[in-house]
């Protein structure tokens, strides 16, 4: 099983099925678990009028809203508490489904629970709909051009909020080279949690926060000795 980052799903050759899609409304049941029980498919949820706080079976919490999209990988294991109900209509649609390389090994999109706040909700709430609804009648070809579509959205929206997400530490950074700020600190200006910060910040930049810190450092002290009087 390999893990491929949603925003480079482009540059495979993948093979996509759609397991099944279920319109779910919670009003009598509030939470969901997983835990004991890791999932054999990759699950996408979106969510209509609700919100739910995840907790993994490492005790790492995810919270996400109305109107976002919550990714969990085959083998993912958590317990889900469904709350702020909008109204007796409130529900989430989720879709189960499969990625295969060429070679038939199944394909994850994260190691982990992903949210991804979709800024054009109508669009990505009418194809989660489609797939709920959909009947025999539906061709092959047409569920995987929903999901398709679904997860295009998804890697944009994605490749936006880790651009966000990284600038945002970098900017802080640089305003403020002569603190000390813990990459705690840093996650929390990013509203992410350290451990994502850490990882998307290596990916993007090549080092950690605090060696990116450093660095800043070391280039401001080389320019004021290339220019400057200073000893």
């Amino acid at each position: 099983m390999r893990t491929v980052n949603i925003e480079n799903l482009g540059c495979e050759n993948f093979n996509p099925i759609l397991i099944n899609a279920l319109r779910q409304y919670w009003k009598n049941t509030k939470y969901f678990q997983c835990i004991g029980t890791p999932k054999k498919q990759n699950l996408l949820l979106f969510l209509d009028g609700c919100k739910i706080t995840y907790t993994d079976k490492n005790g790492e919490t995810f919270t996400a809203e109305s109107g976002d999209v919550v990714y969990t990988p085959i083998g993912g294991e958590y317990r889900a508490n469904l709350s702020d109900f909008h109204s007796d209509t409130s529900h989430t649609v989720g879709i189960n489904f499969l990625l295969t390389d060429e070679s038939a090994s199944p394909i994850i999109l994260s190691d982990r629970i992903e949210i991804f706040h979709v800024r054009d909700t109508s669009e990505i709430s009418t194809l989660f709909e489609r797939c709920a609804v959909m009947d025999m009648g539906h061709t092959e070809i047409s569920t995987r051009i929903f999901l398709l579509k679904i997860l295009s959205l998804l890697a944009n929206s994605s490749a936006d909020r880790e651009s966000s997400i990284v600038s945002g530490a970098l900017s802080y950074l640089s305003a403020h080279i002569e603190e000390n700020p813990p990459v705690k600190t840093l996650a929390k200006i990013c509203n992410v949690s350290e451990v994502y910060l850490r990882r998307k910040f290596k990916e993007s930049m090549g080092c950690s926060p605090i060696e990116y810190r450093n660095k800043l450092r070391i280039d401001k002290a080389i320019s004021y000795l290339k220019f400057g009087d200073i000893s």
